[in-house]
């Protein structure tokens, strides 16, 4: 198992890990998906199998506020900033005692914190909050988040610079 950048290739075994993953908030399209990808793809990574089929992802990009994108949009190429906005990460049912998530996430903190990211930052969906406090995010209080995310939905940020 490993853990590599997104490919051309990677974009099937995606979509149906994020199909699998997210049960309320609708999934987003392909082009939407990409946009992230094609504006940071060293800050994208696909989980592999031995077998090479993919358990999970995470899509990350520049970004320079503190309110999210929405949901649906597709991102602008030329994304910039001192923040890292991680927009999806989604691990397959067949492997969620693998430690996917925990692993992908590990890996976008490392390279937030060498290419001199100020923080990262994310939206909490499906009651997810605990999972990402556990890996030190703390939630942004009376942030606006886009109505998109569902009900629930929770800014959080990392600081990853002293």
């Amino acid at each position: 198992m490993s853990i590599v950048e997104i490919t051309e290739r990677s974009w099937q075994g995606i979509l149906k890990v994020q199909e699998e993953a997210y049960t309320g908030v609708p999934p987003e399209e392909v082009g939407v998906l990409k946009s992230k990808w094609e504006a940071s793809p060293e800050t994208c990574f696909v989980f592999l199998s031995s077998s090479n089929e993919v358990l999970g992802y995470l899509l990350a990009h520049p970004w320079n506020s503190d309110e999210p994108p929405k949901l649906f949009e597709e991102l602008p190429r030329k994304s910039a900033g001192d923040t890292l906005y991680l927009h999806d990460l989604a691990v397959s049912s067949n492997a969620r005692e693998l430690g996917v998530g925990k692993q992908l996430s590990s890996k976008l903190i490392e390279l937030a914190k060498l290419r001199k990211f100020n923080r990262v930052l994310l939206v909490a969906v499906q009651g997810s909050g605990g999972y990402w406090f556990k890996l030190g995010f703390r939630e942004v209080h009376n942030a606006t988040i886009c109505s998109s995310y569902g009900t629930n939905a929770n800014l959080m940020s990392l600081n990853v610079q002293a």
